[in-house]
């Protein structure tokens, strides 16, 4: 396939996509891959990672929560450049990965425009199957607490990146008032002393810093 037919079949098969989408109240975001849904300060997000394969489109669904003001919190010693920090997640991951620990294991291959209305179908199928339970499931900052903060030692997949993971693991602990949140910082610290070489560990430890006078949220 040429690059234009490619760049045409994939625009034909979001666009069918987005039409299911308009449904359930999400819209199309620049990229035109993601799909979002925003309320009371949480973004819903429904994203489709096209990967340019060898005959055509491999399509990945991922899905992602973002609490703005967890975002704005983590943004203070992010470090992040300022055109970045209004789109990151607080959790999420490919849906592949969530169930099955690889990204492939939710794969949809685009080969030609005749198979765009088989793969929109297979791709809202998964969008009610999986993607709608899961913002139902961690549409609150206590949601994600437990997810991040019950077992701070354990991997989970909704945070796998270890800064990212103690990063926000700290700030919902803070911002829910968990009764243990100085041996969470504790763990976390130890955590980032030893992550990546100690590369994000200053950035870390101003986050915590910036969290002493911050009131949990009622």
């Amino acid at each position: 396939m040429s690059d234009k037919g490619d760049k045409q079949l994939k625009t034909a098969l979001l666009e069918s996509i987005r039409v299911e989408l308009t449904g359930a109240g999400f819209i199309s975001k620049t990229p035109k891959e993601t799909f979002y849904r925003r309320y009371n300060g949480i973004v819903e997000v429904f994203q489709l990672v096209c990967l340019d394969g060898q005959s055509g489109w491999r399509i990945q669904p991922n899905v992602g929560i973002r609490i703005d003001c967890v975002e704005e919190i983590f943004h203070r010693t992010s470090g992040f450049d300022l055109k970045y920090q209004k789109d990151t997640p607080t959790i999420g991951n490919a849906i592949g990965a969530m169930v099955s620990g690889d990204n492939r294991a939710c794969e949809y291959l685009l080969e030609k425009r005749s198979e765009v209305v088989s793969v929109t179908e297979k791709i809202v199928r998964v969008f009610h199957a999986f993607a709608l339970p899961y913002f139902a499931r961690f549409n609150s900052l206590a949601a994600i607490d437990a997810e991040l903060n019950d077992k701070p030692t354990e991997r989970t997949p909704q945070r796998v990146v270890p800064w990212l993971r103690c990063a926000t693991g700290v700030i919902v602990a803070k911002l829910t008032g968990r009764i243990n949140y100085n041996q969470l910082v504790e763990i976390y610290t130890d955590v980032m002393s030893n992550s990546e070489k100690g590369f994000y560990f200053g950035r870390f430890q101003a986050l915590v810093k910036s969290l002493e006078e911050k009131s949990p949220i009622n």
